[in-house]
């Protein structure tokens, strides 16, 4: 898919298509980062996604891989061409690169319990059952469709900054003072402890 200009695609998925010292912003983690290389792979210099069109447009969509690129044929006129089926090793990578994240989105979930938005919140925006996205944040790729689990684990990229989850990790003690002086019920409750 390297006939696919990249500042076209932004411009097809609503991104912003400019430019800063030739990078896009990453429709992943919203920095300044993201470099089209001339080979197809693309690369966020800030969140390490890395792929080519289709899996840049199949993550923004939230669809898999064949319907992206029919969408893509469609949307710049390439005509039929066969997707090339990923490697074992490149499944192998991609799926090692899903648990691991996933392990960061439940620490979130235990991290932050009740302060920002919860697993159900989740659930409901993904539009699956309570048990497929509990399978998915386990890992349970062998119980749940590769769409499934491409939707949710896309969506939680989207919407969850691992950064600033170890960031605020590292921080812990001082991430609860915080919130514990900015809640009024948590300093209501301090009374209690002490």
């Amino acid at each position: 898919m390297d006939a696919i200009d990249f500042r076209s695609l932004f411009g097809e998925l609503g991104l912003d298509i400019k430019t800063h010292s030739g990078n896009l912003r990453c429709p992943h983690c919203a920095r300044k980062a993201f470099k089209p290389y001339p080979d197809g792979r693309d690369h966020c210099h800030a969140c390490s996604w890395h792929g080519d069109a289709i899996q840049l447009y199949a993550d923004v969509k939230e669809v898999d891989r064949n319907q992206a690129y029919a969408e893509l044929a469609e949307l710049f006129k390439l005509g039929k061409v066969k997707v090339k089926p990923k490697t074992r090793e490149e499944a192998m990578k991609g799926l090692a690169s899903d648990l691991e994240d996933l392990a960061w989105y439940r620490m979130y979930f235990a991290f932050y319990q009740n302060s920002r938005a919860g697993i159900t919140h989740y659930q409901k925006k993904s539009g699956y059952s309570q048990a497929q996205v509990s399978k998915i944040l386990n890992g349970r790729f062998d119980q749940v469709s590769r769409k499934a689990w491409n939707s949710v684990v896309n969506m939680l990229r989207k919407d969850i900054n691992i950064d600033a989850l170890k960031r605020d990790i590292k921080e812990q003690t001082e991430y609860w003072r915080n919130r514990i002086e900015n809640d009024e019920a948590m300093r209501d409750s301090v009374a209690k402890h002490q």
